[in-house]
């Protein structure tokens, strides 16, 4: 049992879990993760011979799961870091930065890394889930490039659900958001 007043990493994960922040984050991973593979792996996915496999799967999700942890972990401390010195001007306190090196900032770090953490964890499934779908679906490559935007659909509408947004705009805003950035890869040919 933790001490009165300490936060245990369980707590934090759930804490995170739970929290509209948390689900953005693992939106935000999964569809980080999606968009990268289509924009990495696009000429493999839809033009080559040689498609996709594991390999390249596990490739492209690791390059998306190292650059997810740093952007987010950056931008959850440094939104943090803000709130706590927006707190110290509302308490006029005179000296800047007390509250960023208290128990509060040590769990504004701690926060920080489990939300960037459970992102970069998404990213990497997501990554993942389009390369492989491409790979093992039977049929045409479109079937699974479909697939790929019909899962794409399915997270813009549970994010606008999820925050009471437009079902049908945010589904169909992050699946051109996805055919784009496919076109994109095609053009720049990245992992041909």
């Amino acid at each position: 049992a933790c001490a009165q007043g300490a936060v245990s990493p369980r707590m934090i994960w759930r804490a995170t879990l739970l929290s509209p922040r948390g689900r953005l984050d693992i939106f935000a991973g999964l569809v980080d993760g999606i968009l990268n593979a289509l924009t990495f792996a696009a000429e493999r996915l839809l033009k080559s011979g040689g498609g996709a496999d594991l390999e390249l799967a596990v490739r492209i999700a690791i390059a998306t799961g190292l650059t997810t942890v740093f952007v987010f972990f950056i931008a959850h401390y440094a939104e943090l870091r803000a709130e706590l010195v927006r707190a110290e001007r509302e308490l006029n306190l005179l000296s800047h930065g007390r509250l960023a090196t208290s128990q509060l900032g040590r769990r504004a770090l701690e926060s920080a890394a489990a939300g960037a953490l459970l992102a970069a964890g998404c990213g990497v499934v997501g990554a993942m889930v389009p390369l492989l779908l491409c790979a093992y679906v039977p049929g045409p490559r479109w079937v699974g490039f479909g697939a790929v935007l019909a899962l794409l659909a399915a997270l813009g509408g549970f994010l606008a659900w999820s925050f009471q947004f437009a079902v049908a705009f945010w589904s169909s805003s992050i699946v051109v958001a996805g055919v784009v950035l496919t076109y994109v890869g095609l053009q720049i040919n990245i992992v041909g």
